[in-house]
Formats: C-alpha cells, sequence, structure tokens
C-alpha cells in the first residue's frame, strides 16, 4: 500500500485534458471526432484519487465509511443539484410533452445515481436521437457512485485481512471486468457502455497505479518517455477514434491506459515533460471547473439543439458552449467552493442532501405522472404533439426486438376474427404500423395479415449486420417458415432503406434473394419502395412550430432531393419487380405532394411518429386507396 497524497497540479490539466474533448466533440464531432474518450480519463483520474486517499486512511487507521461519503456528498450534489434545478425549469418552458416526460424518467435517475440504467433502457431503436436528452451525460455519475457503494468496502477488506493479496485482487477485478466488457460488446454494446461492471476496469487502473500494483518508473528518461506516451495516447484516441468506433472494449484502453500512464509517471521526483505540460496554468484553472463544465455543458448544447429543431449553425454550438464554460466558472465559484468548504454537521449534511434528492424525485415524479404536463399547450398543438403515441398498440407483443424472440407460429395476426392470415407483412420497424393497418383494412374484406417483423432486420437473405448478430438465421427460419406455410399468398417486404446505407448494395442482393426464394414457392410479392423521412422528429417539430405562430405545412422534406437520395435503391427495386414478376408499392405517391413530402396533413394527421417511421395515421393513409397497399395485396 501507499499512504503518499499530494495536490497535483498535473492531475488537475489531465481533468482538462479529458473534458475538453468532450465538449469539444459534443459541439461538433468534428472538432473531436473522439472526444468521448474524455470520460475514460475521468474514470481512471477517479479511480486513482479516491483509492489514493482510502489506502491513506486505512494505513492510517482513520477510515470511516461515513466520511467517505460525506466527501462525496460535498463534492457532487451541490453543482448536480443546481444543474438538475436548472434543466428541469428550462425543459417546463422549451420541451414537447413526450421529452418532458422523458426528462422526468431521466431525472429520477439521475437523482437515484442509476442513470445509466435508465439510459439503457432508453438505448432502443425507438427511443429518440441521444443529442436531445437533456440529462444523457449524467451516466457516467452514475456508473462511478455505483462502483464506489461496493469498492471501498472491498478494498477496506482485503487491505486488512490480506494485504499482500492487495494488488493481485485488483488485478484480478480489473481483467474480469474487461473480460465482461469484450464478452457483453459482442452482442449488447449498449450494456457493455453503460453497466458499471463492464466500465469497472477504467477506474480500477487508476486504483492500481495508486497501490503500487505496477512497476516503478525509477529513470528520469522513463517517467518522460512514459508521461509523453501516454499523452500521444490520450490525443491519438481524441483524433482518430469517431462514431463508428466499436467502443468501449480494446479501443478505450488507450486512453485509459494513457491516462494512467501520465499519472504514474508524475509520482516521485521531479515532474516528467508530460507534467509540466498539464501544469501550465490554463490546463490547471480549466482542470478546476471541469466537474461543473462535464454537468452544465450537455444540456445547455442539448436545449441549443432542440430550439433550431435539429444541427443548428456551427456558430450557434460555439456559442452553446463558451457560455456552458461561463456556467461552470459560476457554478465552480459560487456553488461547488463554497458549500464544498462550508462547515456541516453529519446530519446537516446528510438531511440536505437528502431533501434535495426527495425534491427532485416529487418533481420528477409529477411530471412522469402527468405525461410531461401536456396542459401547458392548446387542445390543437397537444395532439400534435400526440403523434408521438401513434405507433402500434402491438409493438411490445408482435415486433422482434433484437432477441428475435417471436417464434413464427406466435406472430401476431391483424384481421377479420377468425380468418387464417393470406397476406404476410415481412420487414424491419418500418413495417410494424403497415402491418397494423393492412390488417384493419383486410378485415373489412373478411382476410387477415401476419405481421413478422424485427427491428433493424431487412427481409434480406444473407445480409448480415454486426448489431443485430442474430437477424440473418432469423431472415433463413423466416423465409423456411413462409414458403411452407400454405395460408400466406402474398408477402410484403418492408425495408428502412436509409438505415442501411453502410451497404445498402448487400441490403439490395439479399432483398433479391430473398424475392427469388418468395417467387419460386408461389408467393405473390409486393416490394414496398423507400418511405420518404423527416429532417428530425416530427410530431415534437410540428407542435413546437405550432406553439410558435409557425406554419406547419411547410414542415417536411424535398421530394427531388429524396428522389435523387433514393434514386439506386428504386432502380434495383425495379429490377427485382420486373425479374420475379413483383407489384410495386409506391408510398411516396400517396404522402408527398408534386415537390414536397409533408409530415403533416391537414385531411389526415401527423404522418410519422418520429423521423422516420410512419405513425398508425400514415400508414393508414398509403394502406387505402387505388394506388394503396391494400390493393396492391389483394
Amino acid at each position: 500500500m501507499t499512504a503518499a497524497t499530494t495536490f497535483r497540479t498535473d492531475i488537475q490539466g489531465l481533468r482538462a485534458a479529458a473534458v475538453v474533448p468532450v465538449v469539444l466533440y459534443h459541439v461538433d464531432p468534428r472538432l473531436a471526432p473522439g472526444g468521448f474518450v474524455g470520460v475514460d480519463v475521468f474514470f481512471v483520474i477517479s479511480g486513482f484519487l479516491i483509492t489514493q486517499i482510502l489506502l491513506r486512511e486505512i494505513e492510517q487507521g482513520t477510515f470511516s465509511i461515513r466520511a467517505f461519503y460525506e466527501r462525496r456528498v460535498r463534492r457532487l450534489f451541490p453543482a448536480l443539484y443546481a444543474m438538475l434545478a436548472a434543466t428541469l425549469f428550462a425543459g417546463v418552458f422549451i420541451l414537447s410533452p413526450a421529452d418532458l416526460h422523458e426528462l422526468g424518467r431521466t431525472t429520477l435517475g439521475a437523482t437515484l445515481f442509476a442513470a445509466n440504467l435508465v439510459f439503457l433502457n432508453l438505448s432502443g431503436y425507438f427511443d429518440g436521437a441521444a443529442e436531445l436528452k437533456p440529462l444523457l451525460h449524467t451516466w457516467s455519475l452514475a456508473v462511478e457512485e455505483q462502483f464506489y457503494l461496493l469498492f471501498p468496502l472491498a478494498l477496506v477488506f482485503v487491505a486488512r485481512r490480506a494485504p499482500r493479496l492487495l494488488k493481485a485482487a485488483l488485478w484480478l477485478a480489473a481483467l474480469a471486468s474487461f473480460g465482461a466488457c469484450l464478452f457483453l460488446i459482442r452482442n449488447h454494446q449498449a450494456a457493455a457502455f453503460y453497466l458499471p461492471a463492464t466500465r469497472a476496469y477504467e477506474l480500477l487502473l487508476g486504483a492500481l497505479v495508486a497501490a503500487g500494483a505496477v512497476p516503478a518508473l525509477r529513470r528520469a528518461a522513463m517517467r518522460h518517455a512514459a508521461s509523453l506516451v501516454g499523452l500521444a495516447m490520450i490525443g491519438a484516441s481524441v483524433v482518430l477514434f469517431n462514431k463508428s468506433t466499436v467502443f468501449p472494449g480494446w479501443a478505450a484502453l488507450a486512453p485509459a491506459i494513457g491516462c494512467a500512464l501520465v499519472i504514474h509517471a508524475g509520482q516521485g521526483g521531479d515532474a516528467p515533460i508530460g507534467s509540466r505540460v498539464l501544469s501550465f496554468a490554463p490546463f490547471v484553472a480549466i482542470g478546476a471547473i471541469s466537474y461543473s463544465l462535464y454537468l452544465w455543458h450537455w444540456p445547455v448544447l442539448t436545449y441549443a439543439r432542440y430550439l433550431a429543431h435539429g444541427e443548428p449553425p456551427f456558430w450557434t454550438m460555439a456559442l452553446a458552449g463558451a457560455a456552458s464554460v461561463a456556467l461552470a466558472a459560476v457554478s465552480w465559484r459560487w456553488i461547488e467552493q463554497p458549500l464544498l468548504r462550508r462547515p456541516a454537521t453529519c446530519c446537516a449534511l446528510f438531511g440536505g442532501a437528502g431533501a434535495a434528492m426527495a425534491a427532485s424525485c416529487a418533481v420528477a415524479g409529477m411530471l412522469v405522472f402527468t405525461h410531461g404536463l401536456p396542459h401547458r399547450f392548446p387542445t390543437d398543438i397537444q395532439t400534435l404533439f400526440a403523434g408521438a403515441w401513434d405507433s402500434s398498440p402491438h409493438r411490445a407483443r408482435c415486433h422482434n426486438d433484437h432477441e428475435m424472440g417471436i417464434a413464427y407460429e406466435r406472430n401476431c395476426v391483424f384481421g377479420a376474427s377468425g380468418a387464417e392470415p393470406s397476406i404476410a407483412v415481412w420487414g424491419d420497424s418500418f413495417g410494424a404500423e403497415l402491418a397494423v393497418a393492412l390488417g384493419e383494412a383486410a378485415a373489412g374484406q373478411g382476410r387477415a395479415t401476419l405481421q413478422a417483423t424485427a427491428s433493424a432486420c431487412p427481409p434480406a437473405l444473407g445480409y448480415k449486420l454486426e448489431f443485430r448478430p442474430k437477424c440473418a438465421a432469423h431472415n433463413e427460419a423466416t423465409l423456411a417458415r413462409l414458403a411452407a406455410d400454405a395460408r400466406i399468398e402474398t408477402v410484403v417486404l418492408v425495408a428502412n432503406y436509409e438505415r442501411y446505407e453502410h451497404d445498402t448494395k448487400g441490403l439490395l442482393d439479399g432483398l433479391a434473394r430473398t424475392a427469388d426464394k418468395l417467387r419460386d414457392a408461389g408467393k405473390t410479392i409486393v416490394l414496398t419502395y423507400p418511405i420518404p423521412t423527416m429532417p428530425n422528429e416530427a410530431p415534437r417539430t410540428l407542435g413546437l412550430i405550432a406553439a410558435r405562430g409557425g406554419d406547419i405545412s411547410a414542415y417536411g422534406a424535398a421530394r427531388a432531393e429524396y428522389a435523387k437520395r433514393m434514386a439506386g435503391v428504386v432502380g434495383k427495386l425495379d429490377e427485382i419487380a420486373a425479374r420475379v414478376g413483383g407489384r410495386r408499392f409506391m408510398p411516396d405517391a400517396l404522402l408527398c405532394e408534386d415537390e414536397w413530402c409533408p409530415g403533416y396533413r391537414a385531411d389526415a394527421g401527423v404522418l410519422y411518429f418520429d423521423s422516420a417511421h410512419l405513425s398508425l395515421t400514415g400508414a393508414r393513409l398509403v394502406v387505402g386507396g387505388e394506388k394503396g397497399l391494400m390493393a396492391m395485396a389483394r
């Protein structure tokens, strides 16, 4: 064990090296493509500092779990609850009912330090853009606090009962955590990202350095080299990583080990070169406000995007980033520091913390219970916002998620009571509302429709997706059962073609194989052509435009741009239809005007429940009529 602990300006500068890339990445990913690795740097710093303090107290015999949590409350609560209060207050005036309802849910998570679990639950395909969730960044605080629920007690137990095994225990725990991360990231990347067990190895890297569980760097040249290599690893991660990097896992080792090297190199002797660079006054100053800056920057940027109905101009985001720095400085000076240093009894401290948590939960619970205070808006605007819930009420029961848990014989059937399905809708999530609407139309003819849909799993044989490893097998099984199902005469194939732009050719080649097999099985094939998509979530944007006195008929997408974007897909679908004798269903002919594809029609309502998926209203619109899907499926 080591009992040494001193204030290190290089670690304060390292905090700046963590928070600045995070802020730049969130302002515009082009500024720091891998800036998200700053969170990993924070984890390592936290693990080092907390373990160093704990080991000193254990060695001196002064460790107290109560004192540990007193320090955590003083450090975390003041700025956190100021940010939560401001975010909630602004949200009441800015957010749509659905988004305010979600803010209530995520506030409960942030208050109880369980935000990572809430956002894991919200990480599904239909849960909205991450950049519009004002409290998304609190997931990392939750991971830390969950880690620190058990770590201090485990550390004390091993350090007192078996001190010789401490280093080995830390290494074993770190390796187990990293192994769990690698295991989960293959099939459950979101879980690997959010769960404390799969991020603990980063905090434990810092703990290993604090415990002296890595070889000492006794020569000055070695410490100079280690500090520079560590900074280079962090910098390379910021520059070379991007949104497509599989993360965490192996990639997360680069910034985490880099941070550990910098910290380790700065222990003992003269400061190495890297530590001297990090000790420059501007870096130290930014490091001092890093916690407040991390807290405030995300909701500020989120609301800037929200008010712009999408991605604002760069200068707007730059100003929002600058505003968050100013807020962080004020927060550090007038909230963090005074309350961190103010004397208070244990009862007063924990009583105040409990009161803050209770108040936060009460406000958040009210937002959840009222479904986001919809009565803030007139009835006609509430109707626009309500389009966000105009999706299939049977999704949970009838639509496959990534686990593909719905067997063919358990696929839902919609239509006339007792009727056997003669039509099947086979597709990804774009097919769910179409299946329901088609079933409603089929009921009038005494027929029924079978739904065979799965999120992000287009009906393309042999098409493999890393993020949907069970999709290919699901498609093989679905084809075999459809081909053998004598009840099914017509199969409607549906896909969100823009969703798979990374390999459109592979998708279309797989769709062609599907069509060939269905034709050989004697099925009539209906190919659903691309469904126009909106620039952002339609119900939210339409409601906010109307609330501000704007013209909702002007919201939508240019038809020419959509046609140009989808020209290659349409051409290939034409080839497939001609070869297999398939019918061509053109949703744009029913959704779009001559030059415009609106998100709302006065004679129907809101046509999408998000930015891409047709609402039930939109699905019913394209199912009916002479050119509708029901006519194609006869």
